[in-house]
């Protein structure tokens, strides 16, 4: 496809509002026959939506209040509990339209908007529900508030909706604090922002959103600010603090997040990307202010210790104007077109869950994909966003038939390990509450937080209590939250995911009987080897938990029971 469009601002707001609208239908539809499994975390956040409150153990509380809204009008099956995933991610890419629009044209804000809705990490995001898809359309609100208020066209609404948009990111998840590390920075260098936010709409911003804010920190307060510790635990400060191989884990990841063509085009367009124009150099650097902070804190803290791929997404909305921006503008280079179809190929040999035989052929097809669009647009850098929309268009059509054909078509592309996480818990929670029954336990004990979420749900009927046990003296997940104790300690079916903790489980009760193991078969690995959810059964009773001190850690140190034999592999 070539930019022949009419450049008119009414027929590209047309085609974006047209794709966008397809692209949700496709998305609802695509969720209601997904046949995937809830993964843990969503069955957390669904447990959670059962009783509203300003917070809860690991995040705040937002998106317990979306899936409580639409679990109370559509039930409990999975396809209610994520469907707001795909309008809010939808309400995002419509924001970052009007964004782009203001301020670059309504040509980029189309190939913004739409980049963001077919970015690879927002393909996923989608299908399930996260606080990151949360979070977007409040980023994306604060940003097109913000940038209003700065361009002079916001009124009071403006400043109102600004204070709104942060404060409600802020009880969606704590990344909306990049968004005040931006708002600082452009403070600094933008003296438009300055004149801006030091105003009485500034204040009225601030106001607003400390408003929404301040009963969730209360609840924290009341609380042990639990949910902020485990932030801060989240960020594991406290292992070797030098791991320089992250870094480009890092960056590789961030291919697959934001997408390869639209990453490498940021990260080029930062050293390369300059005009004479210092009104559109002034809304780039604006732009970069809320983009930069955010991949860098990210690889700071990859370096120094780890970093989900997802953590630096607050990033994305920016760029993704941005991007659109420098590619319309740019002129015609061949180079840049080789460069990206080389490092593309590259980065497919480092994906994960793929034999090498997948990673060539995908990477092989992307290079000359991207080759072949430079021929037809003659090296125009505006063709690697057409580029990229098709790329990603074909990746998304790829994801749901993927997860919507027969496991064994999976299986013969290498994904069962990706799709690991989705499958088999409904088998898995009919097999354990069905031994429970039969030998009358007083409640099931589990030794993972995935294992409880999964069981949770989908033996959300049980008569049987469900429990996570605790390794540690108190809680460290929410699973935890419920104690073993008094009748339900009686007669306890203890099933075990992990060798290395059944010999402390079996310390902590007076008789510890084997009952055999459940085994649920998920997959096959790229390498032949069979993915399955094993457990061991034991049958507790006496349950009299030993005091969790550094002698009782080391006494265990080096000890499992029942450990699975590694898998005689075959080559890939």
């Amino acid at each position: 496809m070539t930019d022949h469009t009419a450049d008119s601002p009414d027929n590209w707001r047309s085609f974006t509002f047209f794709a966008l609208i397809a692209l949700l239908v496709v998305r609802v539809v695509f969720n209601a026959a997904s046949p995937l499994d809830l993964y843990a975390d969503e069955a957390q956040y669904w447990r959670w939506g059962h009783t509203l409150d300003w917070g809860y153990y690991s995040k705040p509380p937002m998106i317990a209040w979306i899936i409580h809204a639409f679990t109370a009008v559509f039930g409990n099956a999975e396809w209610a509990i994520r469907l707001p995933a795909a309008f809010l991610h939808t309400i995002g890419a419509f924001i970052i339209y009007f964004l782009g629009r203001d301020m670059y044209g309504a040509r980029t804000g189309m190939f913004a908007s739409i980049g963001y809705a077919l970015m690879p990490a927002v393909i996923l995001s989608s299908a399930i529900i996260s606080t990151d898809g949360v979070l977007m359309p409040f980023w994306c609100a604060a940003l097109w508030a913000l940038w209003r208020l700065r361009s002079g066209t916001g009124s009071w609404a403006s400043a109102i909706g600004l204070g709104a948009a942060v404060g409600l990111g802020f009880l969606s998840k704590y990344a909306m604090v990049y968004f005040l590390i931006g708002t600082a920075l452009i403070l600094i260098i933008d003296a438009d922002s300055r004149r801006a936010l030091l105003t009485w709409k500034g204040l009225a911003a601030l106001l607003t959103g400390l408003t929404i804010f301040a009963p969730h920190l209360a609840w924290n307060a009341a609380n042990d600010f639990k949910t902020v510790s485990h932030t801060v635990d989240n960020a594991n400060l406290g292992g070797d603090l030098l791991n320089p191989e992250h870094a480009l884990t890092f960056l590789v990841d961030q291919l697959g997040v934001f997408g390869p063509i639209s990453f490498l085009a940021l990260i080029f367009g930062v050293f390369v990307m300059r005009t004479q124009d210092q009104g559109i150099m002034g809304r780039d650097r604006w732009l970069l202010c809320f983009i930069l902070p955010v991949l860098l804190i990210i690889l700071a803290q990859a370096v120094l210790s780890r970093a989900n791929a997802n953590w630096a997404a607050t990033a994305y909305p920016g760029a993704s104007v941005l991007v659109a921006a420098w590619l319309t503008r740019a002129r015609p280079n061949r180079s840049l077109w080789y460069w990206i179809a080389g490092i593309c190929f590259t980065a497919f040999l480092f994906a994960p869950d793929m034999s090498l035989i997948a990673k060539l052929a995908i990477g092989t097809v992307t290079a000359l994909s991207i080759l072949g669009f430079d021929h037809i647009v003659k090296h125009a850098p505006s063709g690697l966003l057409w580029t990229s929309l098709t790329l990603h268009t074909v990746l998304a059509i790829s994801f749901m038939t993927i997860a919507l054909l027969p496991a064994s078509t999976s299986t013969a592309l290498g994904f069962d390990n990706a799709l690991k996480r989705t499958r088999g818990w409904e088998q898995t929670a009919e097999q354990v509450f069905s031994r429970a029954q039969d030998i009358g336990a007083t409640a099931v004990l589990v030794d993972e937080r995935e294992v409880w979420h999964g069981l949770d749900y989908y033996a959300r009927e049980r008569a049987t209590p469900l429990i996570s046990w605790r390794r540690y003296a108190g809680p460290k997940s929410f699973s935890e939250s419920v104690p073993l104790e008094g009748p339900m300690a009686q007669r306890v079916l203890v099933v075990s995911k992990h060798a290395s903790m059944r010999p402390r489980l079996r310390g902590d009760f007076q008789t510890f009987e084997s009952l055999g193991d459940i085994t649920i078969p998920l997959g096959t690995r790229s390498n032949g080897c069979p993915i399955v959810r094993r457990f061991q059964l034991y049958l507790g009773t006496g349950y009299q938990p030993q005091a969790r001190t550094q002698e009782w850690e080391d006494r265990y140190d080096g000890q499992s029971e029942f450990e699975a034999p590694p898998c005689p592999a075959k080559d890939d």
